[in-house]
């Protein structure tokens, strides 16, 4: 190993403990060591330094090797531990290894000790870097779970609200032109044809105010801009919606004329954008907010910089907000990344992969 380890030896014997680091040298490992005899030090030493490797003999004055483990054990159980001894029986050798020592050595036959400390500090790297793995996998496992719930929610909730705006729009729409109808068909025979146009005319206006109210449902849903004009134009038409509605100023620029986006992708990104945008709106704070898309080769990235009153990234990065943009650029193989600070506003940056690659295509700031 080239890092220098940091070595613990429990030895009362300073004879025995020189002798341990001699052949430690020989064997030409980088190390510093400390020597202590007695629980006490053990205990004071231990807290102070980030020891790598445990050498412990059986039998000290008042203490043994086994309350020594289940300190380690306790306290940090990455540590390597060793049992190095004069003597030992093979049933306490068998028992001290089931309560977790990595290894038992007799000063007797100090050559495999080098080996054993290497494979004993590697094993315990592989296992810390498994219940790192693991306890990442779990949190996030609790994050999905959450964010799965989040987005049904969400679903939900928009469901909900355009069923409303259906039925409080469209079917009172509805309602007044099958009443209008009605009465016409009641009524026909004695009708008068300045009232008859009167009628039709107030039937078409109801009928514009329902074509307008289908198209807005749909555009919520997915707006037919996305289709039509592309990605660009969407997150331009989103930005000066997101204006009107908020009363934020949004500033959009694309260097992207000319390219023509994958569907997954653009609709990937504008549901990222939108998601930006309203957290934005119900957390930031801010009056201004300037966006920016662009493809330099490979990559498209898609940036949101607003104004507002920014956040401690340490703390506050496992919001669903943010774990839904998250996992929609992961999706796409791509990152998020974000950068905030308190009182300097907050940058969102959305990184993915692009696959054309067109000669023709030519960059234009779009204000």
């Amino acid at each position: 190993m080239d890092t220098e380890l940091k070595l613990l030896l429990l030895e009362d014997n300073p004879d025995d403990a020189g002798l341990i680091q001699k052949l430690l040298q020989r064997a030409g490992m980088n190390f510093t060591a400390k020597v202590v005899s007695d629980e006490q030090e053990f205990l004071k030493i231990l807290d102070e330094n980030g020891f790598d490797v445990v050498l412990a003999d059986n039998a000290l004055p008042q203490y043994n090797s086994l309350e020594a483990l289940e300190v380690i054990k306790e306290r940090n159980p990455f540590i390597a531990f060793i049992l190095v001894t004069g003597t030992v029986s093979e049933e306490f050798a068998v028992k001290i290894i089931q309560q977790g020592a990595d290894d038992y050595i007799l000063k007797n036959n100090l050559t495999r000790l080098p080996a054993a400390i290497t494979k004993a500090i590697e094993n315990k790297k592989l296992q810390k870097e498994k219940q790192e793995a693991e306890k990442e996998m779990q949190e996030m496992n609790e994050q999905l779970r959450k964010l799965a719930a989040h987005l049904q929610k969400v679903k939900e909730e928009e469901q909900a609200r355009l069923a409303r705006e259906m039925h409080d729009q469209l079917g009172q729409i509805i309602t007044s032109l099958k009443m209008d109808l009605g009465w016409i068909k009641k009524n026909k025979k004695e009708l008068i044809p300045g009232i008859v146009q009167k009628r039709l005319n107030e039937m078409s206006h109801l009928l514009d105010e329902a074509v307008v109210t289908i198209r807005k449902v749909a555009a919520d849903l997915r707006p037919s801009i996305l289709d039509d004009l592309g990605l660009a134009d969407t997150l331009e038409w989103h930005s000066k919606e997101f204006k009107k509605r908020s009363g934020i100023h949004v500033q959009f620029r694309h260097t992207t004329k000319g390219i023509k986006f994958d569907t997954d992708i653009a609709t990937g990104l504008f549901r990222i954008y939108q998601e930006a945008l309203t957290n934005v709106a119900r957390h930031a704070k801010a009056k201004n907010v300037t966006t920016r898309l662009d493809v330099n080769g490979d990559k498209i990235t898609l940036s949101i910089q607003d104004d507002g009153k920014g956040f401690d990234t340490t703390i506050q990065m496992k919001t669903l907000g943010l774990l839904g943009m998250r996992e929609r650029a992961r999706m796409m193989n791509g990152t998020v990344e974000i950068t905030s600070e308190p009182g300097k506003g907050t940058t969102v940056l959305i990184t993915i992969p692009h696959k054309e690659n067109k000669s023709h295509k030519q960059k234009v700031d779009i204000l």
